[in-house]
């Protein structure tokens, strides 16, 4: 009797000792926006540029992104040196933005736009989604976010 009245004790202190924590609300954290390039071909699987940024000359602004050396290279251009308000920019027919994959050399098939989101402290973010043609890709999309100037 004493054996059983001693596991009944131990058992009791075990089970005390391992006290369930009460159910908490769950939270929803947003995922944490990246800075840099990010783009998907086709839709498929998004994939980060090594290297990422924005620049102006004495008639244009521009984005370019490296992944893998030139193994992967964006090039998009647009009217106007400094033109980084928000807003719509047009990429021209043909030369607003060119993609360089391996052999491929791809470029956007009509008068697309990109959509700058915000600017400042020398910093660019914003869109984009555009029809290319030059090998098997059809359309590439992206985002940048806080890209730097150089």
């Amino acid at each position: 009797m004493k054996k059983i009245l001693l596991s009944l004790l131990m058992a009791a202190v075990v089970f005390s000792a391992c006290k369930k924590e009460k159910d908490k609300p769950a939270t929803t954290t947003p995922p944490a926006t990246m800075d840099g390039f990010v783009w998907k071909e086709d839709g498929g699987v998004q994939i980060s540029a090594d290297s990422a940024f924005w620049t102006s000359w004495s008639n244009g602004t521009g984005i370019r992104a490296y992944k893998n050396g030139m193994a992967s290279f964006f090039e998009i251009n647009w009217d106007g040196t400094g033109n980084t308000s928000t807003g719509g920019k047009d990429l021209a027919a043909g030369k607003g933005l060119t993609f360089l994959k391996g052999r491929d050399t791809y470029t956007n098939t009509g008068k697309e736009t990109l959509t700058i989101t915000g600017s400042g402290s020398d910093k660019l973010s914003g869109s984009f989604e555009v029809a290319v043609s030059g090998g098997s890709i059809k359309k590439l999309n992206g985002t940048f976010t806080n890209i730097p100037k150089r």
